[in-house]
């Protein structure tokens, strides 16, 4: 083959390249990849150019016409996303309005930038924020008990209330902030072996253990536990993250309900809240929303009687939130996952539960989310009586997922009154951490 030739198709397949990086840079699926689609983009950019100014001297005939437009439209495709991304930045952090400070209130981020993230908790453009393990790498307790002061601090100094300061520390594989804290087994493998008698005393010592050590770093909402009942067939090839088959208790209501509850008493005991999570559910569901959507289709009637029995009674015996997972509940909202169902959230938990305390997104920047777009998703989740919108993991999405509640608000795309009543609910939170809690929370 002559080189004019491989020339030729290589500028064909570069092109290729170049437009589907160009589609899914931005994406929070491709958040490790993104710094190298960057380069790549770059790079392009520069290829295209030298190439069309190469045909426009006809010194070269490398790069065909039809490929140049291939790779003149990744790179505008590239550029029109990045420059939203830039613009959602500027207008977030240029917001001077109690708008923007009113659904910050609502926002609960990751971080990597401290000095940024202290720029957002300053101005009351979030609300609260994650610690996970890349904030507590090679760090020792003080280190990281001052950072978090310190945020705490220039909040106060505001006369803001004080962050919701959260981990993702369940013990066992899901241990955020292990090391520094030493890694416990998880609370499943703690009482696998106990009989149901002993189940609260063993819950309730495990949750006061690990409230004492999150206390001490600063942290004063645990994402655990798992409500969730565990199933025989969770064990599931493509499932790399969810992985709820090794971290749910158990099966077993009973011994579910009686674990959570006296666990989620144990680290209130030390000023912290515990988060029931994911309703509606994972014990039921193939596939990682992590990644890709899924779906439990069991009727509503057959999960209270089973499923929803330790959501429901930790949420009336406890201070706990409750997560809001990104299964679809198919029987009652099969356009939407649960976090971002205004019929899921409003007419089983608010209504039918008459439960009046906080509820959290899991992590919008998974993939069962993603697709929906951030935009909408965060519309949809605050509109579906959502009180958290949690953003951990991909964290430039905060900007677009705040800048488009400021948008939804002043146009008239928010309910106001569901508003207005999540705005009194997370008011009376923050009035409460740190202290034993309000049973009415």
């Amino acid at each position: 083959m002559r080189p004019m030739m491989i020339a030729q198709k290589l500028s064909w397949l570069g092109g290729v390249a170049t437009l589907l990086l160009a589609l899914v840079f931005r994406s929070p699926l491709f958040l490790p990849w993104r710094a190298i689609a960057m380069v790549w983009l770059s790079t392009a950019t520069c290829i295209v150019v030298g190439g069309f100014i190469a045909r426009l001297r006809r010194r070269h005939q490398r790069l065909s016409g039809g490929a140049i437009l291939l790779w003149l439209t990744g790179c505008l495709i590239a550029a029109g996303q990045q420059g939203g991304h830039l613009w959602h930045k500027h207008a977030v952090l240029s917001a001077q309005d109690e708008v923007a400070r009113r659904l910050g209130a609502h926002l609960v981020v990751g971080y990597t930038d401290l000095a940024m993230v202290t720029t957002l908790a300053e101005r009351g453009l979030i609300g609260g924020i994650f610690v996970g393990a890349h904030n507590v790498r090679g760090r020792d307790r003080n280190a990281i008990r001052a950072e978090i002061d310190g945020l705490q601090a220039a909040r106060a100094k505001q006369g803001l209330p004080p962050l919701i300061v959260t981990t993702d520390q369940e013990g066992g594989i899901v241990s955020r902030v292990s090391p520094p804290l030493a890694r416990l087994p998880s609370l499943a493998e703690t009482i696998a072996d106990a009989p149901l008698a002993k189940i609260p005393a063993l819950s309730f010592a495990y949750g006061q253990r690990q409230g004492r050590e999150l206390a001490a770093l600063g942290i004063n909402v645990n994402l655990a536990p798992l409500a969730d009942l565990s199933s025989p067939d969770q064990y599931q090839r493509f499932d790399f993250r969810s992985l709820i088959g090794r971290r749910a208790i158990d099966d077993d209501p009973e011994r579910v309900q009686r674990a959570i509850v006296a666990y989620a008493h144990g680290v209130e005991t030390q000023g912290l809240r515990a988060t029931l999570k994911h309703f509606p559910g994972l014990g039921r569901v193939r596939g990682d929303t992590h990644i890709v959507p899924a779906s439990l289709s069991d009727a509503p009637e057959t999960l209270e009687q089973r499923d929803w029995r330790p959501f429901r009674a930790g949420l009336r015996q406890t201070g706990a939130l409750m997560m809001i997972g990104h299964a679809t509940l198919s029987a009652v909202d099969p356009d939407k996952p649960a976090s971002l169902s205004h019929r899921v959230v409003q007419q089983i938990v608010r209504d039918g539960w008459q439960h009046d305390g906080i509820l959290i997104t899991d992590d919008l920047s998974m993939g069962a989310v993603a697709r929906h777009g951030l935009c909408s998703a965060g519309v949809d989740a605050v509109g579906a009586s959502i009180d958290l919108l949690l953003v951990s993991y991909d964290i430039e999405q905060y900007f677009t997922v705040l800048h488009c509640l400021m948008n939804a608000l002043r146009d008239g795309n928010v309910d106001r009154a569901l508003l207005e009543t999540s705005d009194r609910r997370l008011e009376r939170l923050g009035g409460t951490l740190g202290k034993p809690p309000d049973r009415t929370l």
